[in-house]
């Protein structure tokens, strides 16, 4: 059984030793098998009879934290490739090659933040190798897992129109964020789609999905709560011109 498998249980001993006295006050591989988790749900797409996820992922780490997983990130990243294949067998979601995942190093992170990336990815032809094998390569900071067979192209969902998120109240007031068709994640915490400096806001506030036409707003059990027209709401279809609210922060859903 995979480190991965079983969150609750067998990671939980696993960070007691290594990581915990590694790690303390930073990352810990929970946090980012959790994200990686999120990053997959969140960036699903739907085709007809389908639901497609991301397969390859990149992990962007503090330096700080990158030098100190650097001895075990080999076996980290095999790990949570086998966690993210389980996890998509799991929610049902098809992955067009084996998952990939990188662990990456970025100077503009603080120890204990993260960031992940996904991708759609295809993978490179290769010479001289065994495709059975996973190569391990190193190159400016990076641990990179190749996945093992081609992918086919993804289907995207498609809009009619153009949706945007304008803030009418708060700190961002005037800001304009364009809603693709790809579920989007609105909270303070950072790698947030959509980040809002609010200290109102959650850092895991709301989602909104875009789903037969139109776009759902779903509340993610935040402390101030989501309204729509002044309203407070736990999922609801919003249509142009409604009012949507995270903590102090108004928005407007406008639509071209």
């Amino acid at each position: 059984m995979g480190l991965f498998s079983g969150l609750e249980g067998g990671l939980e001993k696993y960070i007691e030793g290594f990581f915990r006295d590694k790690f303390k006050g930073r990352v810990q591989p929970v946090d980012i098998a959790k994200r990686l988790a999120r990053e997959m749900r969140d960036k699903k797409r739907v085709s007809v009879n389908l639901v497609y996820a991301p397969n390859e992922y990149t992990v962007f780490l503090s330096r700080e934290d990158w030098l100190a997983v650097g001895s075990i990130a080999g076996a980290l990243a095999s790990e949570l490739q086998e966690y993210l294949s389980q996890k998509a067998l799991e929610k049902d979601f098809t992955l067009v090659a084996k998952p990939l995942v990188i662990i990456q190093g970025d100077e503009d992170l603080k120890p204990g933040q993260l960031r992940v990336e996904s991708a759609f990815g295809t993978v490179p032809q290769l010479t001289g190798e065994d495709p059975d094998e996973c190569r391990v390569e190193e190159f400016e900071d990076t641990l990179c897992f190749r996945p093992l067979r081609d992918t086919s192209p993804v289907p995207a969902v498609k809009q009619d129109h153009c949706f945007f998120l304008v803030v009418q109240e708060g700190t961002q007031k005037g800001r304009i964020f364009e809603l693709e068709g790809f579920p989007v994640i609105i909270g303070r915490r950072e790698g947030s789609e959509i980040l809002l400096a609010d200290n109102s806001v959650s850092r895991r506030h709301a989602s909104l999905e875009f789903s037969g036409g139109a776009w759902i707003v779903t509340d993610l059990g935040s402390t101030n709560g989501t309204f729509v027209n002044g309203l407070r709401v736990n999922k609801k279809e919003l249509a142009s011109g409604d009012a949507v609210k995270f903590g102090s922060t108004l928005c407007m859903l406008k639509v071209e």
